[in-house]
């Protein structure tokens, strides 16, 4: 009886021993087979809890930036591990904090008489910590966790050989962890370098089709300006960085009318750059069938809302100057009205009844009358002008515009503009300039 009981013995340790080689066979073949982190260390904690006999295991990682310890992995009793699946506590506290701190593996056998015990995780979670092993993740680098297991089963105290091969089994643990880490930092790097190549290709394209709607914005705009006795005009278009959609013209609508206009087109880009082209053309070519502005843009604006897919607008100041009388018919569609310069006195002239073109196909458009005067001028700008910013936000605003035309009210057109641009530039400083500046102006001369 007595040799029963000694072979029964002996063999206890030898299973122990087969079981805990099992496991590190098993976590060998788990890596060669590539399993996925989380799968893996849940299987190694399951199978740690087993051969040690223990009531749970965890693996506690280190959060660098935080400096603190959490609980990734877990084998536990379901509620509690949900608990320790959110706790988080700082990583110089506890026995978990000391072998992070020292990485020297630690056997407790009464966590209660122990100083570096950590009693928060058991009033965290409701269970009481006995006894305990805990043995450190090292890298190259350092140490970025640990792996501990609570609690031996059947009210034993854990042994020496337990906590050795539980060190054994945290070298593996760590280098599945660092390699996981790394690999993840290697795809994160992958992706980023993959982002950053599709958007420099898009970047390449957006340029291209950047320039390519900068070219058509230049080309369209009018670059000769006639010398007359009767008139004299000058036009400017100041492209921002991203192309806009602003325009100007000017041209004989017979012997003795001359029409002027000014746009801004919404949106920017190719679209904007398209549907500005389109809308000049379309206004040319209806003001050479119309007596009154009111009329040209309520034509205009039907035929613009015919197509437009794209659901783009755009607004217009459109005047027709008689250059026989020296009266202004003018009409704006959603854009500021024409600024008149007269005897060194600057009026801005109302709005006329309107909306931007290109929206509501049966929108009511109105004009409005000024007779001229032998050295009159009048001014059209986009909201570019008055709506520039300096660093702080600040607009240039209608009053600022004001002031320059007052100060050059008898200047010629083209020293004019250049006095207007000049000015925004310099209330805008080191601010980049976020839309087109564009500005007209014609002066009378009479007949």
């Amino acid at each position: 009886m007595e040799e029963d009981v000694s072979i029964v013995a002996s063999a206890q340790p030898l299973s122990r021993d087969s079981a805990r080689l099992r496991l590190l066979y098993e976590l060998g073949c788990a890596f060669a087979a590539c399993v996925e982190l989380d799968e893996l260390c849940a299987l190694v904690l399951a199978k740690c809890r087993d051969v040690l006999d223990a009531g749970g295991a965890s693996i506690l990682l280190l959060d660098a930036d935080q400096h603190e310890l959490y609980f990734p992995y877990v084998a536990e009793a379901p509620e509690v591990a949900e608990r320790l699946l959110r706790l988080r506590f700082p990583a110089d506290r506890g026995v978990a904090g000391a072998v992070l701190e020292h990485g020297t593996p630690l056997r407790i056998d009464d966590a209660a008489a122990d100083a570096r015990f950590y009693g928060g995780v058991d009033r965290a979670t409701g269970i009481t910590t006995r006894n305990l092993l805990c043995a450190p993740l090292r890298v190259r680098h350092g140490v970025i966790g640990v792996v501990q297991v609570v609690n031996r089963r059947g009210g034993a105290s854990f042994g020496d050989g337990d906590l050795a091969f539980l060190a054994a089994l945290a070298g593996s643990i760590a280098v599945a962890v660092e390699n996981a880490r790394m690999h993840a930092q290697l795809k994160a790097q992958v992706a980023a370098l993959e982002r950053a190549v599709h958007e420099h290709n898009e970047l390449i394209a957006i340029r291209r089709e950047l320039d390519i709607a900068s070219g058509i914005q230049q080309s369209i705009l009018p670059r000769a300006f006639p010398q007359r006795t009767d008139f004299t005009i000058f036009a400017t278009m100041l492209p921002a960085r991203e192309v806009g959609g602003d325009f100007y013209d000017f041209f004989s609508i017979d012997d003795t009318r001359l029409g002027v206009v000014i746009g801004d087109v919404s949106g920017k880009g190719m679209p904007a750059a398209l549907f500005m082209a389109v809308s000049r053309t379309v206004l040319k070519a209806v003001a050479m069938t119309t007596t009154s502005a009111g009329e040209c843009l309520a034509r205009v604006n039907r035929l613009l809302c015919l197509d437009n897919s794209a659901e783009l607008f755009v607004t217009v100041c459109y005047g027709v100057l008689d250059l026989r009388t020296g009266a202004f018919d003018y009409a704006t569609g959603g854009h500021a009205p024409p600024y008149l310069l007269r005897d060194g006195g600057v009026e801005r002239l109302g709005r006329t009844p309107g909306m931007v073109l290109g929206i509501i196909d049966d929108a009511v458009f109105g004009s409005r009358r000024v007779p001229l005067r032998g050295g009159d001028a009048i001014v059209l700008v986009t909201d570019g002008v008055t709506e520039g910013m300096d660093g702080g936000g600040a607009v240039f605003s209608e009053r600022r515009l004001e002031t320059v035309l007052a100060d050059a009210t008898a200047a010629e057109p083209e020293a004019l503009i250049r006095r207007v641009v000049r000015a925004v530039k310099q209330h805008a400083g080191e601010a980049p300039q976020s839309d087109d500046i564009t500005a007209l102006v014609v002066r009378y001369h009479g007949v």
